[in-house]
């Protein structure tokens, strides 16, 4: 019985080959090249005299449903980078998260800082779709792909100018990474096959991330308060990607201030 993360991925196969069709690899290398340069993720995600704070925009999850009345992505991402915020993360997956890649283009007409596509991707079109909306980075699932895979799409990522997160659960994941020569690692809370969040989580992986040097740590789901960040960053996190406890807040700014230490 396959979970969910296996249905969406399984889903994702099924929309690519129309998306090929309504608009060619042709076209989309073409839309690259109308592009503004890459920003610089690991210079926005270099720890100076605040948090840093990967900033997620979503409508819905599969797992909690609706985040936020009257959402509207373009406000939110004004809202992030207007009060401190490093990077934005952009949900772009549509059947599960009631988002579409299209977001991103909007997104980018207020926001001057890096632009995380965060997807369910395994092809290398949707690496070159990334770039071709916008996008600075973008996310691979470690628990997901294979490593050939991995580091296929990893290495297109770079031939582009564009980094990836590539996204952790647990040891098999990270050496996953390492074997890819990752140097942008998350370590995700959440077990995407069912939902759950476990903080443990990225306190058991820390460690063995900084047994390699030079790796950038992100510390995603799960984070809900100022306090839990001060002890990650103590651990040796970097950065942290912060969606559900922003998009429900009632006041989006007064929130990611409190988690900067800024409230």
């Amino acid at each position: 019985m396959s979970n969910i993360l296996d249905q969406i991925f399984a889903d994702k196969k099924k929309e690519l080959p129309e998306t090929q069709r309504n608009t060619p690899l042709s076209e989309i290398k073409k839309r690259i090249g109308d592009q503004q340069p890459v920003c610089d993720v690991f210079a926005a995600l270099k720890k100076g005299n605040c948090s840093r704070i990967i900033a997620e925009i979503k409508p819905k999850t599969p797992f909690k449903g609706e985040l936020r009345k009257g959402f509207v992505a373009k406000d939110i991402a004004r809202d992030y980078v207007d009060n401190g915020a490093a990077t934005l993360s952009i949900l772009t997956e549509s059947n599960y998260f009631g988002s579409s890649i299209n977001v991103l283009p909007q997104i980018r007409e207020v926001a001057p800082i890096p632009l995380l596509r965060k997807d369910f991707i395994f092809d290398e079109y949707q690496v070159y779709e990334s770039r071709a909306y916008g996008a600075d980075l973008f996310l691979l699932i470690a628990t997901w792909l294979d490593q050939s895979l991995m580091n296929d799409l990893l290495a297109l990522g770079e031939e582009l100018g564009m980094p990836a997160l590539i996204e952790t659960h647990n040891e098999w994941d990270m050496e996953k990474a390492f074997a890819a020569n990752a140097t942008l690692i998350g370590i995700n809370n959440r077990d995407l096959t069912n939902g759950k969040t476990d903080l443990g989580i990225t306190r058991r992986l820390v460690p063995m991330a900084l047994q390699e040097k030079g790796k950038v740590l992100v510390c995603e789901s799960g984070i809900h308060g100022r306090e839990e960040i001060e002890e990650f960053e103590g651990l040796g996190v970097n950065a942290f990607l912060i969606g559900e406890s922003l998009m429900t807040a009632e006041n989006i700014p007064g929130k990611l201030k409190e988690l900067l230490g800024n409230g």
